[in-house]
């Protein structure tokens, strides 16, 4: 980890090439020492990114306070400041945390802060940022003056660095320093404090980063950037127990063959792990172990040498929920200090995932409330095309209240309702399930939306549940494409004219359900033309567009990018709502598109439902389409259509094991065939399968390669497959 360490293969007296962290190391420990901080950075530029990132840190062995991420144009920082003006700037933390109120983990007691940049010649590289503890610290003229000089210095060095190639952009870590030179202290203990500054640092990191994780994966991978950094491990090895048995959850420079023995460990067998996990304490394995050979990755040099492995495991309290296994390079020294410090940092790793365990678990058990709670299939209605999606937040484990139904009515027409309950509970869910009953209870009754939300708001006070829901419904006749609409403090859909324009239909925007009992909801009525898309969303769709409406620019270009593709304008929607923003609610989509009059729809629109495991029904569903594109005249894409169908129906059958429904739809010009089923997962891609797994995803591929366009968009609860072919 020393940056003056020598170069492998040379005598430790033989000359040595200066590197650009060496420069940057030598500059960062001498300011330190000149202006007794606690800490000292250098920040260079991150490539891609507008961030700096500390490439060098001299640090005291518990020397805290130092970012090593720092956005440029955030003027809150002193170092980005700094790098954009070139002035010096002193800064104190409560000004920093006053904005960024998350980073108090990094500096949990007041710190002052100066700042200089690496200017020369009218280059320049970075900047250089020194730490004091307390808030009061007066940084003198002088003090500052020493601190600007080191930066120009530490430019001049870099100049003819940089001309020769050497890289002016930080590293994905950076390069840790104590204040002395582990090789200029002469006593023993000095030693010692100078060479445990890098992994004190990179575990106290880790400490403070760990609870902030959301995935294995993410705390996986941070674990081992961070342990090669600070302890210059060999190789890394990571797993979790599940079901009895070790899964390799992440590694970095392990052979494959012990890899596969990690994977096909069991319980008591001898090996390290297993002994690790059954005695509940760490193992070291001697270079001279049978068991320390062949772990590391070849035909690297590292993985000819021998090497020494600590394997620590995985503890939350008396739980053991895996194990860290680390190699060392064997060169005959002690691994003291690396064995205490794997014995810190496994407890960590340990209740990080004992707490993603607890929040996978949590969060598997709310969505799947959720989806239930959700529609499992839209009906198929004449002259109508619908699509949803229904989109959980970005984080947290609460559940959301967000809904949405197509109620298909006895009398003719159809009911379409969108709905949001306050908050993000049990609860809100709960409320939303009682909701989404008594709607379609009253629609089946006939009445209209404004009669409709006057009763469900009644429901709602008299369930005294503390909550209130907004909520938007529309009354729809096929048949003749007239419409009414009323909103319980919802926003309204948007709708778009078949040639483009938007209507404004303005209604009675009346309270949340909830809030108001005797209210009295009104509807208004306007009239479809064939062409025309409905969208209905909750607010985790909206965008910039004036108030609480989503922006029709967005509507507009999922329309362009989709060509008009009910299926694929959801898609598209999604894909921008979380492109511009982080999708910080639960969000759901109902998109209607009035085609034609339903009578006559039903000349050109044909259905039929497969029972779940009825692998008959492939058959049938081949023998289906057979006979409608014979009536249809359409005979000559028979072939490539049943192909495809019996793959998709075959795949939603067996892998989604759910009730199957089949919709056929003659377009002037195309096919459509559609598959929903209940499964959210999207159909399996033989491009992501290995090679066991390859035929599952057969039935995809031949899609690809044969329909004229094709789409496999989940949608709330289930999902549609859908491919067209030209007429």
């Amino acid at each position: 980890m020393d940056p003056e360490m020598s170069e492998p293969g040379r005598p430790t007296d033989a000359p040595r090439t200066t590197t650009r962290d060496d420069v940057l190391v030598e500059v960062a420990r001498r300011t330190m020492r000149d202006l007794g901080a606690s800490s000292v950075a250098v920040y260079l530029p991150v490539a891609g990114e507008p961030m700096l990132g500390a490439a060098v840190a001299a640090v005291e062995p518990l020397g805290l306070g130092l970012m090593e991420r720092i956005p440029i144009d955030d003027d809150v920082f002193p170092s980005a400041e700094v790098y954009r003006t070139g002035k010096p700037k002193i800064a104190h933390s409560v000004e920093v945390l006053g904005k960024h109120p998350e980073f108090a983990a990094f500096a949990p007691y007041p710190l002052t802060i100066a700042s200089a940049p690496l200017d020369a010649e009218g280059k320049r590289f970075g900047t250089i940022s020194a730490f004091w503890p307390g808030i009061f610290r007066q940084i003198s003229a002088p003090d500052l003056d020493r601190l600007v000089s080191a930066g120009r210095d530490t430019a001049r060095k870099l100049l003819p660095l940089a001309v020769d190639g050497a890289s002016m952009q930080a590293g994905d870590l950076p390069v840790v320093a104590s204040l002395n030179d582990p090789r200029s202290v002469g006593a023993e203990d000095a030693v010692l404090e100078a060479e445990a500054a890098p992994f004190l640092y990179h575990i106290q990191q880790l400490a403070l980063r760990l609870p902030m994780t959301l995935s294995l994966e993410e705390v996986v991978q941070e674990v081992i950037r961070r342990v090669k950094a600070g302890l210059a491990a060999s190789a890394i090895a990571v797993t979790s127990l599940e079901n009895g048995r070790l899964r390799v959850v992440d590694s970095s420079h392990c052979s494959p063959a012990f890899l596969g023995h990690l994977q096909e460990s069991v319980p008591h067998s001898r090996r390290p792990e297993e002994r690790s996990m059954a005695e509940k304490r760490q193992i070291f394995v001697h270079p001279d172990d049978p068991e320390a050979r062949e772990r590391v990755e070849p035909p690297t040099d590292l993985g000819m040498a021998e090497h020494a492995w600590v394997v620590s495991p995985l503890l939350a309290g008396p739980r053991v929920f895996g194990t860290l296994s680390v190699g060392f390079m064997a060169d005959g020294r002690c691994f003291a200090a690396e064995q205490a410090a794997l014995s810190a940092l496994a407890p960590l790793l340990g209740q990080a995932f004992e707490r993603i365990r607890t929040q996978d678990a949590s969060r598997a058990l709310a969505r799947k409330l959720q989806q239930t709670l959700l529609p499992r299939m839209l009906p198929s209605i004449p002259g109508l095309a619908v699509t949803s999606r229904y989109v959980p937040t970005s984080g947290g484990l609460e559940l959301g209240g967000d809904w949405y139904d197509l109620i298909p009515l006895p009398t003719g027409g159809v009911t379409a309702v969108i709905g949001d309950v306050q908050g993000h509970s049990t609860s809100a869910t709960v409320v939303m399930g009682q909701l989404r009953s008594a709607v379609r209870a009253y629609a089946t009754e006939g009445l209209l939306p404004g009669q409709l939300l006057q009763r469900t708001n009644n429901l709602l006070t008299e369930l005294n549940t503390d909550l209130f829901a907004t909520c938007c419904c529309a009354w729809l006749d096929p048949e003749t494409g007239r419409m009414r609409l009323a909103t319980a403090g919802h926003p309204p859909p948007l709708i778009r004219g078949a040639l483009g324009a938007y209507l404004d239909p303005e209604p009675d925007v009346g309270p949340p359900l909830g809030v108001d009992a005797g209210y009295d909801y009104t509807d208004i009525g306007l009239c479809l033309e064939p062409g025309s898309l409905v969208a209905f969303y909750t607010d985790g769709f909206l965008s910039a567009g004036p108030g609480r409406e989503i922006n029709p620019q967005v509507i507009d270009a999922a329309y362009t990018v989709a060509h008009g593709q009910l299926e694929a304008i959801g898609d598209e929607v999604v894909r921008q709502t979380s492109v511009q923003s982080h999708i910080a609610d639960d969000a759901a989509l109902l998109l209607l598109r009035y085609e034609e009059p339903a009578a006559q729809a039903r000349h050109y629109v044909r259905r039929m439902e497969i029972p779940r495991r009825d692998l008959l029904g492939v058959q049938r569903a081949r023998r289906f389409l057979s006979e409608w594109l014979s009536a249809w005249r359409l005979e000559a894409l028979d072939d490539d259509a049943q192909l495809m169908l019996s793959e998709i129906v075959t795949n939603a059958l067996v892998h989604a094991d759910s009730d199957v429904d089949l919709r056929i739809r003659r377009y002037p010009d195309f096919l459509r065939v559609e598959v929903r089923d209940s499964d959210p997962h999207p159909a399996i891609n033989v491009g992501t399968l290995g090679e066991d797994h390859a035929e599952s995803g057969r039935g995809i591929m031949i899609v690809s390669a044969l329909a004229s366009q094709w789409g496999n968009s989940p949608s709330g609860r289930g999902k549609t497959v859908w491919f067209e072919l030209p007429a």
